[in-house]
């Protein structure tokens, strides 16, 4: 079996496959985002002769399914990624998916076509090699993730599930048995406008934001450093904006500083929003000038909530791509991943096993210089095909 599959694994064309998608805009906030790439996806598996689905999750946004039945008796996996994108900011030709020198140039290229490549290209070896797995292996193309995450939502809202999930970050093949969850918060200072130059009888709301952000590094940012936990390492907090006031004469109104917080299994997310208020209670006992809000940025938005996870280096998912890599030059390295992903989402709300888990190198993801090497979207394919046959029975 495992030798029927690499030798049909040979004969797909992932270079192609991932320069055609990369040459299918799917970037944020454009018209019918996903709609194209996701058709896309749907005519290549139902060309091959793989069931298939194309589902319309909200007006022309869209999920894209594959699956290869197994006999029912085995584990099934799902290999899942994201079809959208970011913009392509100042990135040159960002749609031309040029191949030059063993690397596929342009948006999306590592972050997540490439990986998305390499998951189809399993599903289509597969199905030529005419192989049944005592468990399903399910592809889940997804919407939205760069933005709201939409498409997993309506995934573990609607289904399928899989007992493991490989979500196909870019991690240069290093297993991530997990990541942070992750807070988006407004603290909103207040103030009292009034001119510059009569600044005494104001409330200057630059000033007590610089206090409240002094107070986070000082005194937050310690208590954080306490909080290791393994694998993950400790939880943060990071300032990302800042913005207030209106001229350099008006003593500023308003002071908002947006900031970003990942938390690790042992905190909750109503711990994060209870201890920015308690600090900012201390700040207000020490001079009743200082009054802030703190609120979750996305509130009133129902998503799914961005708590952490973290499976156990010894879970069958793990040892199972350990063992498919072991004729790699991959080590089967276990590590944590530095951002958020869709695998978040699925392992908060149901009992599916996930690891993040794929070809590329985030460092370059975003970037005006994304790519991926079509020799480890090959070697990734492998991986994830000799993993659903190790793991699927």
């Amino acid at each position: 079996m495992r030798e029927r599959f690499i030798e049909e694994l040979k004969e797909v064309d992932v270079a192609k496959l991932t320069s055609d998608m990369i040459k299918i805009p799917s970037y944020s906030f454009m018209e019918n985002q996903e709609q194209e790439i996701a058709q896309y996806i749907y005519d290549v598996f139902q060309l091959e002769g793989i069931g298939s689905e194309l589902v319309e999750i909200k007006p022309g946004r869209y999920n894209v399914y594959g699956r290869i039945a197994g006999g029912g008796k085995g584990r099934s996996l799902m290999l899942s990624g994201h079809i959208d994108t970011v913009p392509a900011y100042d990135m040159a030709d960002a749609f031309s998916g040029r191949i030059a020198e063993g690397k596929i140039y342009g948006r999306g290229a590592c972050d997540m076509k490439g990986p998305v490549a390499a998951m189809m290209a399993v599903l289509i070896a597969f199905r030529r090699a005419g192989i049944t797995l005592p468990g399903d292996v399910v592809f889940a193309g997804l919407a939205d993730e760069e933005e709201q995450g939409r498409g997993v939502e309506y995934l573990v809202n609607n289904g399928p599930i899989c007992e493991g999930t490989i979500m196909g970050e870019p991690t240069d093949m290093k297993i991530a048995i997990g990541h942070k969850g992750l807070e988006w918060i407004d603290v909103k200072v207040k103030g009292h406008k009034v001119h510059g130059g009569d600044k005494e009888h104001g409330i200057n709301a630059i000033e007590m934001a610089a206090r409240f952000i002094n107070r986070i590094y000082e005194e937050y940012v310690p208590l954080l450093n306490t909080r290791e936990y393994p694998v993950l390492g400790v939880p943060t907090i990071n300032i990302g904006r800042i913005e207030g006031g209106d001229q350099p004469s008006t003593v500023a109104g308003e002071c908002l500083i947006k900031l970003d917080r990942r938390c690790v299994p042992t905190e909750t997310i109503s711990q994060v929003y209870e201890e920015l208020n308690l600090l900012c209670q201390a700040l207000h006992q020490e001079d009743a000038k200082f009054e802030a809000d703190v609120n979750d940025v996305f509130a009133g938005e129902n998503l799914l909530p961005h708590v952490p996870f973290c499976i156990d280096e010894d879970d069958p998912l793990v040892l199972s791509v350990q063992s498919a890599m072991a004729e790699t030059l991959w080590s089967g390295e276990v590590t944590a991943f530095p951002a958020w992903s869709d695998a978040g989402a699925i392992s908060s709300v149901t009992d599916s096993k996930c690891i993040v888990m794929g070809p590329g190198d985030l460092g370059v993801a975003h970037s005006i210089h994304e790519y991926i090497k079509i020799e480890d979207i090959e070697n990734a394919a492998r991986v994830y095909g000799l993993t659903a046959i190790g793991y699927c029975r």
